[in-house]
C-alpha cells in the first residue's frame, strides 16, 4: 500500500501529462513510482527525463547497465525495482545465480568478468558509502572508457534516486509487467 496517493492517469499535474503519455507509449504503462510524483509536474518531468536517458540514450550494454542497477536495488532492499529489473537483467543475459550474487558476494565471483566485478564493487560502494573507493574506480578505469564510467555513475545514482522515492512513498509493483 502506498504511503501517499498515486496520481493515476487523468489525475496527474498538467505538466506531467506528456511524461505519462511517453511512458505509456514506450513502456505500455505509467510506473507507480512515477505516479507517486505525478502530483508535481516538475518532479514528474525530471523523472521522465531520467527514465528516457536510462532506457533510450545510454550507450552501456544492457547487461552492464542491469548489473549496476540491480546491485543498487539489492543493496537498498528495493523489491519494487528488483521486480522490474530482474526480468530486464535476465533478458540482458544474467542468470538467477548471477543476480543472487549482485552484492559483496559478487566482488570476487568467477560468475562475472573482471570488468563486471568492478561494476558490482562500484555500484555497491557508491550505494552504501556515497563515494566508491579507489579500488572500485580503478577497476572501472581498466575496463571502461570515461564515457562509460560517467554512464555507470549515472545508472548507480539514478537507481539510488528512484529507490529513495519509491521506498519512501511506498511504490507497489504493478500487477501488469511493463513491456520493455
Amino acid at each position: 500500500m502506498p504511503r501517499t496517493t498515486y496520481a493515476h492517469e487523468g489525475q496527474e499535474a498538467p505538466e506531467a501529462t506528456p511524461v505519462y503519455q511517453n511512458l505509456k507509449k514506450g513502456l505500455g504503462m505509467v510506473p507507480n513510482v512515477v505516479k507517486l510524483l505525478g502530483h508535481s509536474g516538475p518532479a514528474t518531468q525530471a523523472m521522465g527525463a531520467l527514465l528516457d536517458a536510462y532506457f533510450n540514450k545510454l550507450s552501456l550494454p544492457p547487461r552492464v547497465r542491469e548489473i549496476a542497477y540491480l546491485t543498487v536495488a539489492r543493496a537498498n532492499g528495493c523489491a519494487y525495482c528488483q521486480g522490474h529489473h530482474v526480468p530486464m537483467g535476465k533478458a540482458a543475459g544474467l542468470s538467477d545465480a548471477q543476480i543472487a550474487l549482485l552484492g559483496p558476494e559478487g566482488f570476487s565471483s568467477p560468475e562475472f568478468s573482471e570488468a563486471e566485478r568492478g561494476v558490482i564493487l562500484f555500484a555497491y560502494e557508491t550505494t552504501k558509502n556515497v563515494m566508491a573507493g579507489d579500488k572500485a574506480l580503478d577497476a572501472l578505469k581498466k575496463a571502461y572508457s570515461p564515457k562509460e564510467i560517467a554512464e555507470l555513475a549515472f545508472v548507480v545514482a539514478a537507481g539510488n534516486f528512484i529507490q529513495r522515492i519509491g521506498k519512501n512513498l511506498g511504490a507497489e509493483l504493478e500487477t501488469v509487467p511493463a513491456a520493455r
